[in-house]
């Protein structure tokens, strides 16, 4: 859940597409793009962002202007960082409206909820669990990978229900509606878990928010 389908108002498009931009701007200027220089994360990252077009496409409609669907955004985040994968994420969602035909005045609000704010939402719950629980290698992998992704879905899935309630007139939100997004992203955090896990064994280069010497540190006697 995430792709933003109902009519905006014209006033709700264009201060939306503002706001999508201004966190677009803002992330691509702070980026550490030297980082992509790792042998093959360029490519891991441009694999990113073709892949994911194609997995919004496979939604499933359930409410008028709402669907569901894998995300993908949390490893995304894992994976790269919040400023990379914002941009990443903001070209993703570029490519997905060409391709799908979507709605260009919902472009801003798409944006937004599926670029800039997930980001957010997966920083603050990795430090969390960086401050609050011990630095070790399968704290990171399950309390990120699996723990942290369902709530950083469970968020970006009632960020998505707030905006339809609020902006979609005539949208209902319903119980079995809530519970559908909370079994899905349950689910996706299965695989967020399993591939991050996969990812920092065999190319721990492209799995940037690792970090050898806080997690793999052997405590001095």
């Amino acid at each position: 859940m995430g792709i933003f389908n109902a009519d905006l108002s014209p006033f709700v498009a264009a201060a939306s597409l503002a706001g999508g931009w201004f966190g677009l701007y803002h992330a691509a200027r702070h980026a550490p793009w030297q980082r992509l220089n790792a042998n093959g994360a360029f490519s891991a990252w441009c694999v990113f962002i073709i892949c994911l077009p194609i997995l919004w496409s496979f939604n499933v409609p359930v409410e008028r202007g709402i669907t569901l669907q894998l995300l993908g955004m949390p490893l995304f985040v894992l994976m790269f960082g919040r400023q990379l994968a914002t941009v990443g994420l903001g070209i993703a969602v570029i490519a997905y409206t060409i391709l799908q035909g979507g709605a260009w005045h919902n472009l801003g609000m798409n944006l937004i909820l599926m670029a800039v704010l997930p980001p957010w939402c997966v920083q603050a719950v990795m430090q969390l669990i960086y401050r609050f629980l011990p630095r070790h290698l399968f704290i990171y992998l399950l309390g990120n990978g699996f723990f942290g992704a369902m709530l950083m879905l469970s968020m970006i899935g009632f960020l998505s229900l707030g905006a339809s309630a609020l902006l979609a007139p005539g949208t209902h939100v319903t119980e079995n509606l809530v519970a559908y997004m909370l079994l899905l992203a349950w689910g996706e955090s299965f695989l967020t878990g399993f591939l991050l896990t996969m990812f920092t064994v065999y190319h721990p280069q492209w799995v940037f928010t690792f970090d050898d010497a806080v997690y793999l540190n052997k405590p001095t006697s």
